[in-house]
């Protein structure tokens, strides 16, 4: 994957997250609160991630 790609991916995660809390709470869907926090979990592990290579 490209640089690119990952950042865009990973933009879309958080954004995806904070939708569907928003959506979650305004609904009162537990679904919801639920795979916004999967989405933040899978945002957290992208954005903060060590590079192999310069480890």
């Amino acid at each position: 994957m490209t640089s690119l790609t990952r950042f865009v991916t990973t933009v879309f995660c958080l954004l995806a997250a904070i939708a569907c809390y928003v959506f979650g709470v305004l609904a009162g869907g537990i679904v919801f609160l639920i795979l916004g926090m999967v989405l933040e979990g899978i945002f957290s592990l992208r954005a903060f991630r060590r590079n192999k290579a310069h480890v």
